[in-house]
């Protein structure tokens, strides 16, 4: 197997550097390209990832191999962390902007290498932000059904959490899903919430839940300008504590701005997820999880079944609310992508 990792070299692509080539997945006689860019810093880390890798994991008898070179990003699997810096701050409602502007950008000028090794290509796993906008223009230069970003799994993950911290349930205990934008507009399918197997009850439903997006909007502003204030005043643990009145919802969301802000960014967590689709894509039996796909609604998260042969869709699992939120919340990411594509 050959697993190649675009954007090795940085804070989220080490982190899933390290943990594949610690995982079961990766066996003897198959290789791992950590690609890094030629400019900067990245073309030396990726050279000394490669060497530490081989020191550390000498038994394993994987391949680690360095390139600079981004028509190297070919395989059975092809890792898309590659990305701008992004400017660790707290209100980063215009940095996400930024962010989205800058990676177009970068990601419209690796496309042609994807493009070229098309036929080489096995799947395509985005850990890049916008998740949304990726998973499209990288789609328009690789098989769109061989495309799945990470995103929403990552935010079920966190929903599944704040439940269980909630309840006071232990988190194995719970399933729980979002889907939706990666991000400003993520959705909560709580229609499809479980504890120990059976669905909330209405009041405990009615208690957890915010009553409607415009309620949610208000919280999560609000939770925004309290979080912010403790670190300002007390540091980054007060910051958590002072989240503690919200609804899981929104501590979903802050709470993960918090961690970024930290400078710890996000990787063990997106390298925990990544293996979870790896591992979905080499199995049988579909599996059950959320991500950000190609379908009818865009390519924001929705419910799929992975398996190795492929992505199923499964919308009709969602209540009809949500079904419509989901495509509320495509229209506005197509209105976004195509905003970023007139800006060039």
């Amino acid at each position: 197997m050959r697993i190649a990792v675009l954007g090795a070299g940085s804070d989220v692509g080490r982190v899933i550097s390290f943990a594949l080539a610690q995982s079961e997945l990766l066996t003897a006689g198959d290789e791992l390209v950590l690609i890094g860019r030629r400019e900067g810093k990245s073309a030396f880390i990726v050279r000394g990832m490669a060497e530490d890798f081989s020191e550390a994991f000498l038994d394993k008898g994987v391949r680690f191999l360095a390139s600079v070179n981004p028509e190297e990003a070919w395989g059975d699997y092809v890792l898309f962390v590659a990305s701008v810096p992004d400017p660790a701050h707290f209100t980063r409602i215009f940095h996400r902007e930024r962010l989205a502007e800058d990676n177009f950008k970068l990601v419209s000028q690796l496309l042609p290498a994807l493009q070229a090794n098309r036929e080489r290509i096995g799947w395509v796993i985005v850990v890049t932000n916008p998740n949304e906008m990726v998973v499209q223009l990288v789609s328009e230069a690789v098989s769109p059904e061989r495309v799945i970003a990470i995103g929403s799994l990552v935010d079920s993950v966190r929903f599944r959490m704040e439940l269980a911290r909630e309840l006071h349930v232990p988190p194995n205990r719970i399933t729980a899903w979002a889907g939706g934008e990666h991000g400003p507009n993520m959705l909560f399918f709580w229609s499809l919430v479980r504890v120990n197997g059976k669905p909330l009850e209405p009041l405990t439903l009615h208690q957890l839940r915010c009553p409607s997006r415009e309620a949610f909007e208000q919280q999560k502003a609000k939770a925004f300008q309290v979080a912010e204030n403790a670190l300002e005043r007390e540091g980054l643990d007060a910051a958590y504590a002072a989240l503690r009145p919200f609804s899981p919802e929104v501590r979903s969301i802050v709470k993960s701005y918090l961690t970024h802000t930290s400078g710890a960014k996000t990787g063990g967590l997106a390298s925990q997820a990544v293996l979870t689709v790896l591992q979905a894509t080499r199995s049988e039996a579909p599996v059950f999880l959320c991500a950000q796909v190609c379908s009818e609604v865009g390519t924001i998260g929705i419910p799929i079944l992975l398996s190795r042969s492929g992505i199923q869709p499964q919308l009709s699992i969602l209540s009809d609310e949500e079904q419509q939120a989901l495509r509320e919340i495509g229209a506005l990411v197509r209105q976004k992508i195509e905003r970023l594509r007139e800006q060039g």
